[in-house]
């Protein structure tokens, strides 16, 4: 595995990126990164505290277009994210925390499926009442996208 990891941090991207010395470089990358995480963990929480019953006056039917948004961010943050790993591959990868940041996606993204779903088949003139199974997998994408973030901001501090 340690091979593979001095591999990815020795492919020409890596290294253009990490040694960079201009804007274009690592800080570049990293300010992507972020705006993707506010694009994809913002729409999130909004749909998910509107099914915890926050903004009644919106119907659900109108959150429908912050799909588009999240999968902006998620893809930004998809390719970022693969580029920051590859610059420090060899310490990142044998980070605990950054296999609990990837856990923390992997849920919080399979969250979204049946909140889609009940965004989806919402009609604009009625509100439904949303289900408790619902409500509690609206808490859980809120607790995992607060995962995903202090995750990937803890990797930096821990071995």
């Amino acid at each position: 595995m340690e091979s593979f990891f001095i591999w990815l941090e020795e492919r020409p991207i890596s290294l253009a990126i990490a040694q960079s010395s201009t804007l274009y470089g690592f800080a570049l990358v990293l300010v992507l990164h972020t705006i993707g995480i506010a694009l994809t963990a913002g729409p999130a929480a909004v749909m998910s505290l509107r099914l915890l019953g926050f903004g009644k006056p919106f119907p659900l039917s109108s959150l429908r277009t912050l799909f588009t948004f999240f999968w902006v961010g998620f893809i930004a943050n998809a390719i970022t994210g693969i580029l920051l790993f590859m610059m420090a591959a060899s310490q990142t990868g044998y980070k605990p925390m950054y296999y609990a940041k990837l856990l923390c996606l992997l849920l919080a993204l399979l969250t979204l499926r049946p909140i889609r779903k009940a965004i989806d088949s919402d009609s604009p003139d009625i509100d439904p009442d949303v289900s408790s199974r619902l409500k509690t997998l609206a808490l859980l994408s809120l607790v995992l996208w607060a995962g995903v973030i202090t995750s990937g901001r803890l990797i930096a501090y821990t071995k």
